[in-house]
């Protein structure tokens, strides 16, 4: 999920070079947020966006959801075009403190208290994290239980059997920001010279505890997990090996993507050498620092590579993803269409857990529907 929410990005995107309808026919978006897109917030009803998406070249859009907001938004999506979005069902790190252990969850006062450990200070006592809660106490939702949640992506799972886990996660470097996050084109900036985050941080023992219910619900319906992992390297890969060791057979019967990864090259190099169900995200959004070094995907093989925009207007997609697609063509010395079909043959594997090898007498025909979809 991009950080930020810079209403300048459109224009940005509008000038990276597009891709033929031809080469972004071979594109699976395997992680987006088309549901931020600037037109789901000017409406009441989803007709603009769905139509965007209707017209994107893009050959497929697995869409994620993040919170409260947006779960009956991307299922509402993938019904409209089933042939073109995977939905995803969960809820991203940075609504986890939304998120109540208990059921029925206690009052907001209580949750947000005792999540953010407050105590109620002695007379006349400085107490700065109480001010900051209170300084975002309007925004904040009353708590949902955790019980709640998992119970929805049940029904949504029921609802939609291609549907995976995401977007889910760890994020040891997000805090609270002081005004909601979204992409609202009538959002009304805080003043410049208010911090735009205050130091309310998710405790880590919390955001585990969403995160594994979550997972749960995903090794019980087999369904594929989208991975947000943000300075927690060695939370993920204990992550990885206690689902392992808790059932190998469930487990493996999955497969992870490492959401646009960022971990360092020799972490990423260990988990893939370990977990053969783990594949590696990438994206020119989230991670162009490590594009310009030529570090993305130093250490990952060809086939365990996902493409990503990891964006949420859908005009943007296809241009992003074409970055994206180049990139991986230089690193393997592909020409842009091999690359392409490279990424697609790796997303077909990722989704359905078969071997491409084994399909490549059906190939050309896969080809031939790919030019006409």
């Amino acid at each position: 999920m991009c950080a930020g929410g810079s209403h300048s990005d459109t224009s940005e995107s509008a000038a990276i070079q597009q891709p033929s309808s031809t080469l972004a026919a071979y594109f699976v978006d395997s992680h987006c947020h088309p549901t931020d897109d600037p037109s789901a917030y000017t409406s009441s009803n989803l007709d603009e966006l769905s139509n965007r998406i209707r017209d994107t070249p893009v050959g497929r859009l697995v869409c994620m959801s993040t919170n409260a907001r947006d779960q009956g938004m991307v299922a509402e999506l993938a019904s409209r075009h089933p042939d073109k979005v995977i939905p995803c069902f969960g809820w991203h790190p940075w609504f986890a403190h939304q998120i109540s252990l208990s059921d029925p969850p206690p009052s907001k006062e209580q949750h947000y208290h005792e999540l953010f450990g407050i105590p109620e200070p002695a007379p006349g006592e400085k107490n700065t994290a109480k001010e900051e809660l209170a300084a975002i106490w309007e925004q904040l939702p009353d708590p949902v239980s955790l019980e709640s949640v998992s119970a929805g992506i049940r029904e949504n799972f029921d609802r939609f059997p291609s549907a995976l886990l995401g977007e889910v996660g760890i994020d040891r470097a997000f805090r609270i920001p002081r005004r909601a996050w979204n992409y609202d084109p009538h959002r009304t900036d805080l003043d410049t010279s208010t911090p735009k985050l205050t130091k309310l941080k998710t405790p880590q023992a919390h955001q585990l505890s969403v995160l594994r219910a979550q997972i749960d619900v995903a090794l019980q319906y087999k369904r594929n997990i989208s991975l947000h992992s943000v300075q927690a390297a060695g939370l993920t890969v204990d992550l990885l090996s206690s689902l392992r060791n808790t059932d190998i057979a469930a487990f493996g019967a999955v497969r992870i993507s490492l959401h646009s990864c960022t971990l360092d090259t020799n972490v990423v190099k260990s988990i893939t050498k370990k977990h053969a169900n783990v594949y590696v995200g990438f994206s020119s959004t989230i991670n162009r620092k490590q594009i310009v070094a030529r570090e993305c995907l130093a250490s990952v093989d060809r086939s365990r590579a996902l493409v990503e925009s990891d964006y949420h207007t859908v005009s943007g997609i296809p241009g992003y993803l074409a970055q994206a697609n180049g990139y991986f063509a230089q690193l393997h010395g592909l020409d842009a269409e091999a690359a392409a079909k490279q990424l697609r043959a790796n997303w077909e594997a990722f989704y359905t857990g078969r071997d491409p090898d084994s399909e490549s007498d059906e190939s050309d025909e896969d080809d031939e529907q790919l030019n006409r979809s």
